[in-house]
């Protein structure tokens, strides 16, 4: 049961560029605030304003003073600290409520579907941002949608259609980009791989 980690982690990774969140100022770093509360809730209000309101609103807490430090670090091993701490500290804080997600409105199976539908959209995105290709501004749009949607055939049981999107990622590759790179065969290594960890993991 990791509703509280999961709606921390969409908070900052999902449908954002969170390299981005780091150049955040005025009404923009506002904005994120608001959807990161909101974010948290999605995944808890049911179980955890009830049961363990001030465990929650702590976290919530937490998390905003990371996102602040985010914008105010300069340095770019903190960046990677804040996430780190954020990660940690969501797993302890869930750890210590997670009794209260047997009665949740969002199943077991569900919330770990959509963790794992997060993770293969953006963690291998986060990795070329800040390690390799090292592009903080990297777009993966064209990585994510073909993860994204081997992830989805590939839990429903649909093999065939999972590794079509697959190529047709690729040949969409060569229409646009032409040019040949080795990074492509990174996206679907890691789709794979990982879709097929996390269909053991949710079934």
């Amino acid at each position: 049961m990791i509703h509280l980690f999961l709606g921390h982690y969409v908070a900052d990774h999902g449908f954002t560029h969170n390299s981005k969140l780091r150049h955040l100022k005025g009404w923009k770093l506002i904005e994120h605030l608001i959807w990161s509360v909101f974010a948290i809730l999605a995944f808890t209000f049911d179980t955890l304003l009830k049961n363990a309101p001030v465990i929650l609103f702590t976290f919530i807490a937490i998390h905003l003073v990371l996102d602040y430090l985010r914008v105010k670090v300069k340095k770019e091993s903190f960046y990677h600290l804040i996430e780190i701490s954020g990660i940690i500290l969501a797993l302890i804080f869930n750890y210590s409520v997670y009794k209260y997600f047997y009665t949740s409105y969002l199943s077991k199976e569900f919330v770990l579907y959509i963790l794992g539908m997060a993770l293969v959209t953006t963690a291998l995105s986060y990795f070329f941002r800040n390690f390799y290709t090292k592009d903080e501004m990297f777009e993966d749009l064209e990585g994510i949608s073909e993860r994204l949607a081997f992830f989805v055939f590939f839990l429903a049981n649909k093999p065939f259609f999972a590794f079509l999107s697959l190529l047709l990622g690729f040949l969409y590759r060569l229409w646009k980009i032409k040019k040949f790179d080795h990074v492509w065969w990174i996206s679907p290594a890691f789709a794979v791989v990982f879709s097929m960890i996390w269909k053991v993991i949710v079934f």
